[in-house]
């Protein structure tokens, strides 16, 4: 994960469709175009493992904001590292 990222910082996720970019408003809990979220977690690092870990069956990809940061799930992916016990 990123070393310049506080793991133990509030954190805010949502699933967007594929296609789609947040702005600022998005993650706040009156967003029209979400379909799940916003979530709320009190880590980034609780909001991170979720969001790469949970199954997805559909086009929803993760967003997570923390701080004045907006991560995009490309940059999200790049900081995954699969643990020992876990299927690639």
């Amino acid at each position: 994960m990123s070393d310049d990222l506080d793991q133990a910082a509030p954190a805010i996720l949502v699933w967007l469709q594929e296609g789609l970019v947040p702005d600022f408003a998005s993650f706040k809990s009156e967003a029209a175009d979400l379909i799940h979220g916003p979530e709320t977690w009190p880590r980034f690092d609780e909001a991170f493992h979720h969001a790469m870990n949970i199954p997805r069956t559909d086009e929803q990809l993760p967003w997570i904001k923390v701080g004045n940061r907006i991560i995009p799930p490309e940059e999200l992916r790049g900081m995954y590292v699969p643990s020992a016990n876990e299927e690639c």
